[in-house]
Formats: C-alpha cells, structure tokens, sequence
C-alpha cells in the first residue's frame, strides 16, 4: 500500500503541476488576448484619423478643382461672349454694308458709282478682319464646313 500512496501522490503531484502550467498558460492567453484586443482598438483609432485625414484632403482637392472648373467655364464664357459680341458687331456692320452696296445699284453715273464701289470694297477690306474672325470662330466650333 505505501508504494501504492507513493505512486498516488506522484500523480497528485504531477496533476497540480500539470494545473499550475495549465493556469499560467490560461494566464498568458488572457495576457496576449487582451493586448491583441489593445493593439487592435488602437490600430483602428489611429485607422479612422489616418482616413479622416486622407478625407479632410481629398475635401480640399475637391474644393480646389471645383475652383478650377468654375474659374475655366468662367473664362470660356467671357471668351465666347467677347466672340458673341464681335460676331454680332460684324453683323451689323456686313448688313450695313448689303444696304449700302444694295441701294448703290440705283446709282446712274459712272463716276458716282465707282466712288461708292470704292467705298464699299475699302469698307469691306476694314470689315474683313472682323468678318475673318467670326469665320474662324465658326469653323473651329464645327459650325461651317
């Protein structure tokens, strides 16, 4: 019986050591599980402010190509109301000048009507830089072929 109680206490022994390893590797799991829950809470609190600064960024690019983007069609704008403007002012001008050279037809005397075709090709030759642009201006939007 005493190697029989030998024996039992060896197992005894062997089990509260086999326990004690037990308990301390359940202790360094909880250990490790409650760093790897530390680590993970901080990566995503430095995660969000690492987006909201790549969001905070991308707000001012938007804002700065939205600037962009006003600024061109605002210049594009003025650049075809000045066009709009010329043209209308070659317009006018090439009508006055249909008027002119129209009612100069009625004109009997030789003399008279050279003086008046004169007129009215040195009035043409001034226009034509006018009537260039408007042309150049409609081709280049597609308008004349």
């Amino acid at each position: 019986m005493d190697s029989q109680k030998e024996a039992l206490q060896r197992i005894i022994s062997t089990l509260a050591n086999k326990n004690d390893e037990i308990q301390n590797f359940i202790d360094t799991l909880h250990h490790t599980l409650k760093g790897v829950q530390e680590n993970s809470s901080n990566i995503l609190s430095e995660l969000d402010e690492e987006f909201d600064s790549l969001y905070s960024i991308l707000d001012e690019v938007k804002e700065s190509m939205i600037n962009c983007i006003k600024q061109e069609q605002a210049r594009k704008s003025q650049e075809l109301q000045s066009q709009i403007s010329q043209c209308n002012n070659a317009l006018e001008n090439s009508e006055e000048l249909l008027e002119f050279a129209t009612r100069s037809l009625d004109i009997k005397e030789p003399e008279e009507f050279s003086k008046v075709h004169k007129n009215c090709i040195n009035t043409l030759n001034k226009g034509s830089c006018i009537f260039k642009k408007a042309f150049l201006f409609f081709f280049s939007f597609g308008f004349l072929y």
